[in-house]
């Protein structure tokens, strides 16, 4: 029995957006800055699962870069406990 970390890999990789929507969060951003907040809108992305093979079997949204690093290490440390098959159904990845 293989384990997830032997199967898959994670990155982190940044949200696909059109140019207007990414304008849209980039002056959100700009504007929470002005009033001390953080930039965490054009901070979004996803976490994507792949296959060793390098097909795409899943995608986790993430929102800003504390719940990117958060997740992101979860997904790592599942990887490195579960078997493939368990991880393959806890984040129901395809393939």
């Amino acid at each position: 029995m293989s384990s997830a970390a032997e199967v898959y890999a994670v990155e982190l990789e940044p949200r696909e957006r059109g140019p207007v929507k990414r304008v849209l969060a980039g002056a959100a951003d700009l504007a929470t800055a002005l009033v001390g907040g953080g930039l965490e809108l054009s901070a979004a992305g996803d976490l994507v699962v792949r296959h060793r093979s390098g097909a795409e079997v899943g995608r986790i949204p993430v929102d800003g870069t504390e719940e990117a690093g958060s997740m992101l290490t979860q997904v790592r440390d599942q990887m490195a406990t579960m078997s493939a098959e368990e991880f393959r159904a806890t984040w129901n990845l395809r393939g």
